[in-house]
């Protein structure tokens, strides 16, 4: 009886640490997903502009040729779509809360997300 016990406690041990190591894989493996940089363009040419329910989108190409579609910008940039579009532009960036629901209408919910909130033209 005594080593069905102890047993019993090196399978209970056993299986706590490995529960444990599955949860600290899947948390690091989500900060790292978290902290994984998405490339922003700082300078690009403005394709078009987009009013969306929650943010305006801008579709963006860069000295190189690479694309940039749906790039989230505040609806200011929006507004002033016939200024931006078809030029060159500096893009800053800021993190932003942004309604997180369905649709237009407010229902109480937000989260951050990183947008343009300012476009200078640039020759």
């Amino acid at each position: 009886m005594q080593g069905t016990k102890m047993s019993f406690k090196t399978i209970s041990l056993s299986v706590s640490i490995f529960a444990a190591s599955a949860i600290g894989l899947l948390g690091s493996t989500t900060v790292q997903a978290q902290n994984k940089a998405v490339q922003r363009p700082t300078i690009a040419t403005v394709k078009s502009i987009v009013n969306g329910d929650i943010m305006c989108y801008v579709n963006l190409v860069d000295n190189k040729g690479k694309q940039y579609n749906s790039v989230g910008a505040s609806f200011e940039l929006c507004a002033n779509e016939k200024t931006f579009l078809n030029k060159k532009v500096r893009l800053s960036y800021n993190r932003v809360s942004v309604n997180d629901c369905q649709s237009a209408e407010p229902c109480g919910k937000s989260r951050l997300e990183t947008l343009i909130t300012k476009m200078q033209i640039i020759r």
